[in-house]
């Protein structure tokens, strides 16, 4: 019995904003800045720059390369350390077999080093090149070492996620 007065008042209340009330509103009619045509990244008065130039190509594809390379080298070191890892897997902390796997562990971050640093390269190219955009009213650039910077970056992600979960089981 209590529900159907509060019931009543939550429709009374709803229905009453649906009522017509007298006064000047607003036309619904379209505005005429509303007609104006779009400008695409194509019209707009910004060059787009299709490649990099000459020495900023080459220092970003030199930071993919080291990356690649360092990323082999974590790949086929990884096994080993998974291996030791997980032998030393719910032993005491200091043991030989946990200390062993520490000292792989702590090797294997340093050859993966050399993607962290390709990365903190490229992202210094992709303000250099933001900058030179931003002065010569371009674009373009940017989205090209974006897409390096991207690949680099899943790289170095999969790597940590890899070096976290044996962390984790050395806990």
């Amino acid at each position: 019995m209590k529900k159907l007065p509060a019931l009543l008042t939550i429709i009374t209340v709803t229905l009453s904003g649906c009522a017509m009330q007298e006064g000047d509103f607003p036309s619904l009619l379209k505005r005429p800045y509303e007609d104006e045509p779009v400008m695409d990244a194509a019209s707009d008065s910004a060059a787009v720059v299709s490649s990099l130039p000459t020495d900023l190509e080459q220092k970003l594809n030199e930071a993919v390369a080291q990356s690649r390379t360092a990323d082999a080298a974590f790949g086929a070191r990884l096994p080993a350390v998974k291996s030791r890892v997980n032998a030393a897997g719910g032993a005491a902390v200091s043991s030989e077999s946990w200390v062993v796997a520490q000292m792989e562990l702590a090797a294997l971050e340093m050859v993966r080093s050399p993607s962290v640093e390709a990365l903190a390269d490229i992202d210094t190219l992709y303000r250099q090149q933001l900058e030179r955009e931003a002065a010569e009213d371009q674009s373009g650039g940017t989205a090209i070492i974006a897409r390096q910077r991207d690949a680099v970056k899943a790289e170095v992600d999969r790597q940590q996620v890899e070096i976290d979960a044996m962390k984790n089981r050395l806990r």
